[in-house]
């Protein structure tokens, strides 16, 4: 009963179908961020903030300063995630990242056989760690080291997990590229074997087509950012493209969207954001495919005025 009641938590908590899970504590391939969310689940080349610490933590060497982000995603079957990170300032080390973030899953129905619940159970997992970046001219590189905890139907186990990436700006920033291996590592055992990770390889590139100055004082009125990223899931074997394009007007109002492929949950995705002065909200609506409900709700804030 164990193992059919994990399969249908990890599908839950993955929005995939059972029978596509080849890796558990799918949470992980799910970006923590509404901006990245909404233009396609991608970023792996231009992230930066709090968040870079779990998408590419080679972003947290861009940039000065504290910051911090706080995020919610509403996903399906009531699976719920929250978010919190931070960046600091770490001298040569460049930047530092710390993140924790759980997902639960409310209470689901228990099945050992066709037919009416024999009762309900939840499921709940963390991840917790710390990243550090540098920058060595145009490129970035960094580093990420997370506690891993899961506790399905009474039964718990823990793990660790490492990512590693890089980030390249080339043509005076206007175009960048990057490269991430997300979820290396390994978990005790869950009932009676271990849980494996969904080890994940991005890259991608960002590219700024254009951007429209004021004659006056130079201050941006447009700007134009378009990513593509390719995602292959090492474990299951399944590869993504994610697609995004965004505008940022006057640098307060951001419009984005978005398309992934092979996705059984989900291809569209759009969002707005919104800066003011050291706040930035952002929102991102991700339509479901028929059958699953829906749609999904990624929010996230970012304080940056330290």
């Amino acid at each position: 009963m164990r193992q059919f009641v994990l399969i249908l938590v990890l599908a839950a908590a993955a929005s995939y179908p059972a029978k596509a899970q080849n890796s558990g504590l799918a949470f992980l391939e799910i970006g923590v961020d509404a901006q990245g969310m909404a233009l396609g689940d991608a970023g792996v080349a231009d992230t930066s903030g709090p968040f870079a610490a779990e998408r590419n933590p080679a972003g947290l060497a861009a940039g000065s300063g504290s910051a911090f982000g706080v995020s919610h995603h509403q996903w399906i079957a009531d699976v719920a995630t929250y978010g919190l990170s931070g960046r600091f300032d770490a001298g040569r080390l460049g930047g530092l990242g710390l993140f924790v973030r759980a997902t639960g899953s409310g209470d689901l129905d228990a099945r050992d056989r066709p037919g009416p619940a024999s009762g309900t159970f939840d499921a709940q997992f963390v991840s917790a760690g710390i990243a550090v970046a540098r920058t060595f001219g145009a490129v970035s590189v960094g580093a990420s080291g997370k506690y891993l905890s899961e506790r399905i139907f009474g039964v718990s186990a823990s793990g660790v997990g490492a990512d590693l990436g890089a980030q390249v700006s080339l043509v005076r920033g206007s175009v960048r590229l990057g490269g991430a291996v997300l979820n290396l590592g390994s978990m005790e055992a869950l009932a009676d074997r271990p849980t494996e990770l969904p080890t994940t390889a991005r890259v991608g590139a960002a590219v700024q087509p254009f951007r429209v100055l004021s004659f006056e004082d130079g201050a941006t009125l447009l700007d134009a950012v378009l990513t593509v990223e390719y995602s292959l899931n090492t474990v299951s074997e399944e590869g993504r493209v994610h697609l995004g394009a965004a505008a940022s007007v006057l640098e307060t109002v951001r419009l984005r969207a978005g398309y992934v492929t092979n996705d059984a949950l989900r291809d569209f995705s759009a969002g707005i954001g919104l800066s003011t002065g050291a706040i930035t909200l952002d929102y991102a609506l991700i339509p479901f495919e028929e059958g699953f409900g829906g749609p999904g709700h990624i929010f996230s804030v970012v304080y940056s005025g330290l």
